[in-house]
């Protein structure tokens, strides 16, 4: 049975919040301020899920999405919104979230970075489905799901991941992916070289051969990696290096890298433009993209990192930039911090994964009393729980940058920089 609804606001997740006869409703959909007829889908925790049948009287900023899989794929969120207002909602969840999160009343500004809402992406993780005998599925996964939505074309990837999504699509090539459950890609900083990783949850004998095959009929191929149960198979270049300002980052299959080649080099700057020191830690320092310039500035960077094969592709881009006063610790953070004894570092930098840092991290790297801390955060729930057990530890937040990494979607990448209290 259909209803209206009335939401007033989005909420993180990307869908819009509404209260009716004292219920909680969030709602796939709609937009704040529109008269939705909807329909309820479930309900979790006490708060109705409900989905937009019809848009009764659509809101001002409402736009016609472009992509003729929005509302099937879900990999995007707010195509129907104008740009500008997915921005401006984004920044007041931030700052509703460190409000009733983390308890931090922030009524500072939040500096915007944003640049092209589309073609951003510079690496993709596509699933693979076997739809019979004869035939195979690429795309992504419907929201809320695990049903496959094929996808030819993609409007927030790179032209050329667009380019090679294409042709894997062909059917010579998508029957040969069967036996494999997901392609991820990577494209370098000039979009113009890819490589290909392929996973399969158990060995395949045609492993080898797809992937000197992939390599030499798909254009603009640099590497193509092979997983297939505990067995690795590469033809071509296994890495990708990835030029960002002046530092150049090797990114092996399976390390982690930002996913926006549009705004990474004002990451980094927002991170570490000004920095300057004795020490610095870095900390979920992955490949180095920020130890790298940290080592310019200061006289001894530590720079931590549990992904063995980032931790590789750290050390080799540490020697490649001839910087000697950059040491890696190849193990997790919180044990690095129960074992480290130098107090008083000037600068730490955190950019842990989605679930933060926690308690285990922050408690002994409190303990460390550094100077200052920049929190790099993909993820504002776990940010402003995490902010907020910092500030209780006698810091003050004093800035927030928000940048917009994926334009269409919920998803946020923010800075937070905090400075010891006096005292």
């Amino acid at each position: 049975m259909s209803f209206e609804l009335r939401p007033h606001k989005l909420v993180y997740g990307g869908k819009a919040l509404a209260h009716a006869q004292g219920q909680t409703f969030l709602v796939t959909g709609a937009l704040p301020g529109e008269t939705a007829l909807v329909e309820t889908v479930g309900v979790v925790k006490g708060v109705v899920r409900a989905s937009a049948v019809q848009i009764l009287s659509p809101a001002a900023n409402r736009v016609q999405p472009p992509c003729p899989y929005f509302n099937t794929c879900g990999g995007c969120h707010y195509q129907h919104l104008a740009y500008p207002d997915q921005v401006r909602w984004k920044v007041e969840i931030v700052r509703e979230t460190l409000r009733h999160i983390g308890k931090i009343p922030w009524d500072g500004p939040i500096k915007i970075h944003q640049d092209e809402p589309w073609h951003y992406r510079n690496q993709a993780e596509l699933k693979v489905e076997r739809i019979d005998s004869a035939d195979v599925a690429i795309g992504f996964f419907q929201a809320e799901s695990h049903h496959l939505v094929s996808i030819e074309r993609c409007k927030i990837l790179s032209p050329l991941l667009n380019r090679t999504l294409e042709q894997l699509n062909q059917p010579a090539w998508r029957r040969r992916l069967g036996d494999y459950r997901e392609v991820s890609l990577l494209a370098d900083d000039q979009d113009g070289r890819v490589r290909i990783l392929l996973r399969a949850g158990r060995h395949t004998n045609e492993a080898m051969l797809l992937a000197e095959d992939i390599l030499r009929g798909i254009e603009r191929v640099s590497g193509v990696v092979i997983e297939a149960g505990p067995e690795r198979f590469v033809a071509g270049e296994a890495a990708v290096l990835y030029q960002v300002g002046s530092f150049r980052y090797r990114i092996s299959a399976g390390a982690f890298f930002q996913a926006s080649r549009f705004l990474i080099s004002h990451l980094i700057m927002a991170v570490t433009d000004g920095e300057k020191g004795l020490v610095a830690l870095d900390l979920y320092a992955g490949v180095g993209l920020f130890s790298l310039p940290l080592a310019k500035t200061f006289q001894e960077v530590l720079a931590v990192e549990s992904h063995e094969g980032s931790a590789g592709d750290l050390a080799w881009n540490a020697q490649a930039a001839g910087l000697d006063n950059l040491t890696i610790s190849n193990q997790k953070v919180e044990d690095f911090l129960r074992r480290y004894a130098r107090r008083e570092p000037d600068l730490v930098v955190l950019d842990p994964p989605r679930t933060g840092a926690g308690p285990a991290v922050l408690r002994p790297l409190a303990a460390l009393r550094p100077r200052r801390i920049c929190y790099v955060s993909c993820h504002p729930p776990t940010l402003a729980r995490d902010l907020g057990f910092v500030v209780r530890q006698g810091y003050q937040l004093e800035s927030v940058e928000l940048f917009d990494f994926f334009p269409q979607t919920y998803h946020v990448e923010c800075v937070a920089r905090l400075a010891r209290s006096a005292g």
